[in-house]
């Protein structure tokens, strides 16, 4: 039960206090003691006599105000406290307390933080210091501030806990009982630590006991789905510092946030137990940070079998090479979503993963999730936070029960968009200003780089550059995330071509279709442009669509549409944001159906003339939901974002340059690899 659950129930000052100090006398080292130390174990009891109602009249009319109910309540208890937490010795009594002043002159200091936004109640926050109450008598340079202005709707006045060695502003409490409470808290935090280090003896008490009761409940309730349930019962343990609390609730962070996967695979990656499940992430974490220092896990494994182990779950995840294994269906569910996953159908990997979910058996009683799931390099970006939330709703282990049989996932929970519409969106992640795809009617994606991929050769005249590391020729680089086939794989232009090749990532489309979608395209060059349309629709039908956002005083807004079939282009459409009519070529085949699509100057550009807000030509997204519509085709959104998929350079997208024509050709290249031919300084 936390403090806000507490706050209808009459708090026991008398039965806190007195548990706090017998508590606090079992956990002490008795070779460690001093004098005073020594009574107050012998006492079994931290606190003072309480203050008389003659003190607090005193103390209230010192002070100008009527004191809030809880500080009152305690001072009728112990008139005063010692061993408040790590850093406060003695909390004063009646007769103690009195105006802090601010002689350090902090006031001034945190109102140089207040700007014209400042809120109401950081300006009452700034003002604290002068007329707050001081509460600590003895400490270790930390102050602790009570303020009678700031008062909440029961008279309660906030606390403030400040430590100048922090560097931070100070720790705000709603009332007195919450800072002695969260003091209860570092109390036991602390001595846990402690007893777990061999610092101290082993701290068990009614209290503890009670804690870890509810967190063996905790776990239950997770694996039955109701993990939001179990997450504030783990978060009031962890607080208490119960470490079994701490690793269950950070494995349900992982999932349910994303950016915890390292704390929640060091504390088990290293247990024979669960290493075969939480290795592999604690080695893709690490791998992750790249410029990290040397791997900490390492120093913690027992055997030489243990480190080999280790050594091999980190060359794995360097390598991206790791695959998600478990028994039974989860297990093939992971095979069928990662093959579906490499392809860009997410939102069908998705699906058939979580559906094999309630299988899943935890390797121990610590163990609520497959985190390896977060480890793989396909799967793990299938699993957003709003996806890992709707994970761990899902029963599994003891408690799936009828789920095995009866488990249904929504088709729209967590899923991508469907279609093609979503390119003209404004996504909060969306780096696509411009973009370009080809579509082939073809369901096989690895047949893509035999029509339009790029032979080695320079397409354009010259000597030709070939890929950057990893490259396949003729076929498909292996799946990647987007930004490691950017540093990867881009191709470099040196100056030594003029030729347009892109770095495409590929997928499939629909039933029946492929893509290969380059999202950072060279500027369109309208003279040289080379349509891959004929090319890919070899034996077949394909759609070439090119967007490209307009760049203030240098590109215009366009977007283009070619089709080809059976080896030919059959017709073509382009439309810019400048003053030109819209152009058609050739004649739309019978199985391309574009009723709807926009044909006028005003159907694209709509009525504010040449301003567009976002760049990009009003009638996309119309232009976009006709192609959507008659042949049924969508994107992968976050796969193309994020990956990984399969990539390959196409062909140049422009002709080369006619005899006595001019082209211009430029490259760049990172500072920490030299362009072919010279040396590094």
């Amino acid at each position: 039960m936390n403090d806000e659950a507490r706050a209808e129930v009459p708090f026991d000052w008398w039965e806190f206090l007195i548990r706090w100090s017998g508590e606090w006398a079992d956990a002490q080292d008795f070779d460690g003691l001093d004098g005073p130390d020594e009574e107050l174990v012998a006492s079994r009891w931290l606190g003072f006599p309480a203050a008389s109602d003659t003190d607090l009249a005193a103390l209230e009319e010192r002070v100008g105000h009527r004191l809030p109910p809880s500080l009152r309540a305690f001072l009728q208890v112990s008139n005063g406290w010692r061993n408040a937490g790590p850093f406060v010795y003695h909390l004063g009594g009646s007769r103690d307390v009195r105006p802090h002043l601010d002689g350090r002159g902090l006031g001034a200091v945190f109102a140089e933080y207040l700007d014209e936004d400042a809120s109401p109640q950081d300006r009452l926050r700034a003002g604290m210091w002068e007329r707050a109450l001081q509460l600590e008598v003895e400490s270790d340079s930390v102050l602790v501030l009570i303020d009678p202005l700031d008062v909440d709707g029961d008279g309660e006045w906030a606390v403030y806990e400040y430590a100048h060695w922090l560097a931070a502003p100070p720790e705000r409490y709603p009332s007195f009982r919450h800072y002695m409470t969260d003091r209860y808290r570092d109390f036991h935090r602390m001595a846990a630590d402690d007893a777990a280090n061999g610092d101290a003896p082993p701290f068990v008490n009614d209290t503890t006991r009670a804690l870890d009761e509810a967190v063996e409940e905790a776990r239950l309730t997770a694996l039955g789905g109701a993990y939001e349930r179990a997450e504030a019962v783990l978060a009031e343990a962890c607080a208490f510092g119960r470490p079994r609390a701490v690793r269950l609730l950070e494995q349900l962070a992982a999932f349910a946030c994303g950016g915890f996967a390292r704390r929640a695979a060091d504390a088990l990656a290293a247990d024979p137990v669960y290493a075969s499940d939480l290795l592999p992430l604690a080695a893709a974490v690490h791998a992750g940070e790249h410029q990290g220092p040397p791997w900490e896990l390492l120093a913690r494994c027992t055997t030489q079998e243990a480190r080999a182990a280790a050594q091999e779950a980190l060359r794995a995840a360097e390598e991206g090479s790791y695959r998600f294994t478990a028994a039974g269906p989860l297990g093939r569910a992971a095979e069928g979503a990662r093959d579906l996953a490499r392809w860009g159908r997410w939102n069908e990997a998705w699906r058939v993963l979580v559906a094999a979910l309630p299988h899943w058996r935890p390797l121990g009683p610590d163990h609520l999730a497959p985190m390896g799931l977060l480890a793989d390099p396909v799967l793990a970006p299938l699993i957003t936070p709003e996806r890992g939330r709707l994970l761990l709703g899902v029963p599994r282990g003891s408690q799936a029960g009828a789920a095995r049989e009866t488990l249904h996932v929504p088709s729209s929970a967590g899923d991508d968009p469907v279609g093609l519409s979503w390119l003209a969106d404004e996504v909060p992640d969306q780096v696509f200003r411009s973009y370009r795809v080809v579509f082939v009617a073809d369901r096989d994606p690895a047949g893509l780089p035999a029509r339009i991929g790029h032979s080695g050769r320079d397409d354009n005249g010259g000597g030709g550059d070939g890929d950057r590391e990893g490259a396949v020729s003729g076929g498909l680089h292996p799946p990647m995330s987007r930004w490691d086939a950017e540093q990867r794989l881009r191709q470099p232009r040196w100056g030594r071509t003029s030729a347009d090749r892109a770095l495409v990532a590929v997928g499939q489309a629909a039933p029946g279709w492929s893509f290969a979608f380059d999202g950072d395209p060279a500027p369109f060059d309208e003279q040289r442009f080379l349509s891959p349309a004929a090319a890919a629709s070899n034996g077949t039908r394909a759609v070439v669509i090119w967007s490209s956002c307009a760049s203030p005083g240098r590109y215009a807004a366009l977007f283009h549409l070619s089709i080809g079939a059976g080896g030919e282009e059959v017709c073509a459409f382009s439309v810019t944001g400048g003053d030109a009519e819209p152009q058609w070529s050739g004649e739309v085949p019978d199985w391309l159906d574009l009723d709807g699509f926009p044909q006028t100057p005003e159907d694209w550009r709509g009525g504010g003339g040449r301003d567009y807000p976002d760049g990009r030509l009003p009638g996309e997204r119309l232009a976009l939901a006709v192609l959507e519509r008659a042949l049924g085709l969508t994107l992968p959104r976050s796969a193309l974002l994020h990956g990984p998929l399969h990539t390959f350079v196409t062909r140049s997208w422009t002709r080369p340059p006619a005899p006595g024509e001019a082209a211009l050709a430029f490259g760049w290249y990172h500072a920490d690899r030299p362009a072919p031919g010279q040396e590094r300084a």
